[in-house]
């Protein structure tokens, strides 16, 4: 099959899209499109832009270089940078803009994939593309629907107690997080862990669920979906300043820096006993104040504004004054 995955440009849409690719490019005709969007509400408040710098920012501008840099002909590690997947599997990856947008949607008519998958990929998918694979377009939803619709559903699911997190393997529809459902991967949220954690894992439970599918669709034939029931349909915006400082509070961190640095480990050959993991730790720490924060929110050409990480910059004095205490609820015990 010719397959176009869209995936997205941070840390657990790399190690996502590792886990993926894993099961497919053996078979199959690969083709990666990514995405980096940061939405206004990821970088309006000191939480939530602390969250989306270990996501994203500190990630695409200092680790994935500098893993690329301290093993220039690449390494065995289970999980590789994009520039990595694309020279291990001698795959093509573009970043595109918007796939509403006239450009994106003539490459993917050049493409002509089979199948397409949506993972942890930022854009609106139209339905003129969604129309085009024969196999269909599906996406993996971080959340149980109809359930936990939107954005951050991982984030819901801790807030309300669940015992796990839901990854929805869904066809894709013309409506947001609507369309039919072939079937949910649960993972048994670890409430000892951290919010990234567990998100991490919601998406690998929808990929193990996808693959298991894969034989349906290699045999040339659609997965069987099930219509979404309208009751208990919920929609949640991304998490608000008030509701974040409640999590960090009531229910676990944001980020942990054993969770982070385990995750960091994935890309050494060595795990967590490799010998360059001291080196990456001490990036780690160089990018953070010493309460563990990252130094600056970082806007992206759709994104945060001045405003926004100057107001970043104006919480984190309140945080560390005593009002709250952002050294445990993002990156604990550096």
């Amino acid at each position: 099959m010719k397959i176009v995955v869209c995936a997205k440009k941070d840390l657990a849409g790399c190690v996502a899209l590792n886990r993926l690719l894993t099961g497919l490019v053996d078979r199959h005709e690969v083709f990666v499109v990514l995405s980096d969007y940061v939405l206004d509400a990821e970088c309006s408040n000191a939480y939530a832009a602390s969250l989306v710098a270990y996501e994203r920012s500190m990630v695409l501008d200092h680790i994935l270089p500098w893993l690329e840099a301290r093993f220039p002909q690449g390494n065995d590690a289970p999980c590789q940078t994009y520039l990595g997947l694309q020279q291990r599997h001698n795959l093509h990856m573009e970043q595109w803009g918007p796939m509403k947008s006239a450009q994106s949607r003539q490459r993917m008519r050049e493409l002509a994939p089979d199948l397409v998958i949506s993972c942890r990929y930022d854009y609106v998918i139209p339905q003129e593309v969604i129309d085009m694979p024969e196999l269909g377009t599906y996406g993996m939803h971080p959340g149980a629907l109809p359930d936990l619709q939107g954005l951050c559903s991982p984030f819901r699911a801790m807030e309300h107690g669940y015992a796990r997190s839901g990854c929805t393997l869904f066809h894709l529809d013309a409506g947001l997080d609507t369309g039919p459902i072939v079937e949910i991967g649960w993972w048994p949220i670890d409430y000892g862990r951290s919010l990234l954690w567990n998100f991490v894992h919601t998406y690998f439970a929808g990929i193990d669920t996808l693959l298991r599918h894969l034989p349906v669709l290699e045999a040339g034939h659609e997965l069987t979906t099930r219509v979404q029931s309208t009751e208990g349909r919920q929609y949640f915006s991304y998490p608000t300043e008030t509701e974040f400082r409640s999590f960090t509070q009531k229910v676990a961190p944001l980020v942990l820096a054993e969770d982070y640095y385990e995750i960091l480990s994935w890309f050494l050959p060595g795990g967590l006993a490799d010998p360059a993991l001291p080196e990456l730790r001490s990036l780690v720490s160089s990018l953070s104040d010493p309460a563990g924060n990252p130094l600056r929110c970082t806007p992206t050409s759709r994104a945060a504004s001045k405003q926004n990480c100057d107001r970043e910059r104006d919480m984190e004095s309140d945080l560390n004054s005593g009002s709250a205490c952002i050294h445990k609820n993002a990156l604990a015990s550096v």
